[in-house]
């Protein structure tokens, strides 16, 4: 039995900054795509890049997924330990000098999706996600679930620092990353060790916490591939539910989706009513279709 084959088609990507430099990518080559989170970086200067090592490294996977993307291997999880030895060799060339800990390697969550015959394949790595429309009409998530999303953890640093500014005090952000600075740098220093947590980086992450499937999926059926930023919509100020979030988006676009995300954040611009350890993120999405293959 023949199986259909199927193909991407980009409908809307946008990728726009929180404030600052854009620490996000979204890119996509035929039948691949890709959302790249650079980890906002908390050293006391960046080593590579004046900007922020953040960019630098989600410029660098963007870069070279764009050069290999017709070239990717069979199994898509296995694009980690070339892409992993690239970013390393990269670091080692550009860097002024050796990080001090590991706190200071570059970083990015990331999201890759390319479709397989009749599959949809995704390998994931921190909290970007991806939100796929079943046969049924329902919206499954994939990449992140819904407990570990929405920075939760930091929930009680976040409400901790907030109040040391004061009760009536407009919270000074540069006092609130200096109190969260401890706790952001002994938490980075887990990055891709057991026990800890897995990213995109300079040294390769365990095996266990690498999230990676295929997927079935039909024509007509939407998807929506976004970083963290974004999915505060959903994670943070529970504007929208997951389906919400992917019809509103394929409605009205991502820049217009992201402005919606802006004037909920302005609302809460104290960061009293959501916790948050920036009052406004990087935020990038990409919406895909999937159609018929030649």
């Amino acid at each position: 039995m023949q199986h259909q084959v199927f193909r991407l088609s980009v409908c809307d990507a946008f990728s726009v900054s929180g404030g600052g430099v854009n620490d996000d990518v979204v890119g996509h080559v035929a039948d691949t795509a890709w959302v790249i989170d650079g980890a906002t970086d908390i050293g006391d200067v960046p080593l590579v890049d004046s900007r922020s090592d953040a960019a630098w490294f989600a410029a660098t996977l963007d870069d070279w997924l764009r050069a290999r993307a017709l070239d990717l291997p069979p199994r898509l999880e296995d694009v980690l330990p070339d892409v992993t030895e690239h970013a390393a060799q990269e670091f080692a060339r550009l860097a002024r000098r050796p990080p001090t800990g590991r706190f200071e390697h570059p970083s990015a969550a990331g999201l890759l999706i390319r479709v397989a015959g009749p599959e949809l394949e995704y390998v994931a790595l921190g909290d970007c996600s991806l939100l796929v429309e079943a046969a049924d009409g329902a919206v499954v998530r994939y990449g992140i679930t819904d407990d570990e999303a929405g920075d939760a953890w930091l929930s009680q640093h976040l409400s901790t620092a907030a109040r040391q500014t004061g009760p009536d005090a407009e919270p000074d952000p540069t006092q609130i990353r200096a109190r969260l600075l401890p706790t952001l740098r002994k938490a980075r220093e887990r990055m891709n060790l057991l026990p800890g947590y897995g990213v995109f980086s300079i040294t390769p992450p365990p095996q266990q916490y690498v999230t990676c499937d295929r997927i079935p999926v039909r024509e007509g059926a939407r998807l929506l591939l976004a970083s963290d930023g974004f999915m505060r919509l959903v994670d943070v100020f529970a504007e929208f539910s997951v389906k919400e979030l992917l019809a509103e988006t394929f409605e009205h676009g991502v820049s217009k989706t992201i402005e919606h995300l802006r004037r909920v954040e302005e609302q809460d611009a104290r960061c009293e009513r959501h916790p948050r350890a920036k009052r406004s993120d990087d935020a990038s999405a990409l919406l895909v279709t999937i159609v018929p293959g030649a």
